[in-house]
């Protein structure tokens, strides 16, 4: 005598019903992005008040001050427009979960970082030279800890904006026909 074997399911589950796709992510990691984006942030606006640069008189410059050292109100305008528009877009992605604005943060976040790399890069060159690139700044002037401290908030706003953007709601949750 041979045992019962039942038939064979008639149905398969749909692929969005499978236990791999109903898989939630806690609410906790779904900040940790947007938080760390704007642990960035606020580090890279601290930095405008940490020095920049230092002259050997033990004169220590801040961002707000090389400003006032060399020509650069032609530009200030639209580095104070990235600041705003990096600040809403990583506000937004703090306070909502929106993966819109999380990866155009990520890529603000990246071209600001890329403008400051640049800056910071012509600002080392013309340090400690005769005939500095950027006219205006002391002879003996030496870069400090300030742009790093910048570069490192930038990096977490890109790093923090992506990972918001990875794991932020992109659709409204289709209902079941049921």
């Amino acid at each position: 005598m041979t045992a019962y074997t039942p038939p064979a399911p008639h149905r398969v589950p749909l692929p969005t019903r499978t236990p791999a796709r109903t898989k939630t992510i806690p609410h906790a990691r779904n900040r940790i992005g947007a938080l760390m984006a704007l642990t960035g942030l606020a580090l890279a606006l601290l930095s405008l008040y940490l020095p920049w640069l230092s002259t050997g008189e033990s004169e220590r410059i801040s961002a707000l001050g090389i400003t006032e050292i060399i020509d650069v109100r032609s530009v200030a305008p639209v580095l104070f427009l990235g600041l705003l528009v990096l600040s809403l877009l990583v506000s937004v992605t703090a306070l909502t979960r929106l993966g819109a604005f999380a990866v155009a943060a990520t890529v603000v976040a990246v071209g600001v970082l890329a403008g400051h790399l640049a800056f910071v890069w012509t600002l080392i060159l013309s340090t400690g030279t005769t005939e500095p690139a950027l006219s205006g700044l002391p002879a003996d002037a030496t870069v400090t800890f300030g742009p790093y401290v910048a570069a490192l908030g930038f990096v977490m706003v890109a790093a923090g904006s992506a990972w918001a953007a990875r794991s932020a709601r992109y659709v409204k949750s289709v209902r079941d026909p049921e």
